[in-house]
């Protein structure tokens, strides 16, 4: 189970989970059901009726899961399963059309800006989609853009304190949860037995220059 966005082998990462049963230690214990509920019922949202999407190639069984935990904790959720093509055309309509769904990620870089830029950051509304294609929860938070610019402008000088600065923006974001990290997928891979020293790389991309063949 993750608790944020930033997988635990990349710069920055500190362990950080707001939501779960104690200890407070930063790693996940299981669901907080009863401070869940009390929140939600705090928020005064859950008379507003939450549809959870699911297009063809989603897991259903998580967003059957998702639905059934919604209604655990006061909302009235359904499953709304539509095709793919209508799941794209609601994601890039104005904000609302959507209100929950799977969607996966993957970095293109081993670099802790690769989760915020192009997903998170204010600039992502605008560029390079005008209809927010990549940030999916139209999210804007100018304190956000400031730790990530602080961070990346720290990377060159002071990496140490650069890692500190993106522990700290992906706390905030933890924190205010426009997306819900759910896991990281770890692949298994099969080599000859005349491959010796294999490695990856975070992306999982394997590098070939440090393998050797009997």
């Amino acid at each position: 189970m993750n608790c944020q966005l930033l997988p635990a082998d990349f710069p920055g990462y500190q362990p950080y989970c707001p939501y779960t049963t104690p200890p407070r230690n930063g790693a996940w214990h299981g669901p907080d059901l009863a401070t869940a509920k009390r929140l939600a019922s705090e928020s005064g949202t859950t008379s507003t009726p939450v549809t959870v999407w699911n297009a063809p190639g989603d897991d259903l069984q998580v967003n059957s899961y998702l639905a059934q935990l919604l209604r655990q904790i006061g909302y009235r959720a359904t499953l709304r399963r539509v095709s793919a093509g209508a799941f794209q055309k609601a994601l890039l309509s104005p904000p609302g059309k959507v209100q929950i769904g799977w969607s996966g990620f993957g970095a293109d870089l081993p670099t802790a800006s690769t989760y915020f830029a192009p997903d998170l950051s204010c600039r992502s509304l605008q560029h390079p989609n005008p209809n927010g294609a990549l940030n999916l929860s139209w999210y804007c938070n100018p304190h956000a853009d400031k730790l990530a610019s602080q961070a990346q402008a720290l990377q060159v000088t002071d990496p140490a304190a650069a890692r500190r600065a993106w522990a700290r923006l992906y706390r905030l974001i933890s924190n205010q949860a426009p997306v819900v990290p759910v896991f990281t997928t770890s692949p298994t891979v099969f080599v000859s037995a005349r491959v010796g020293n294999y490695q990856e790389q975070p992306m999982g991309t394997p590098l070939l220059d440090q393998m050797t063949v009997r």
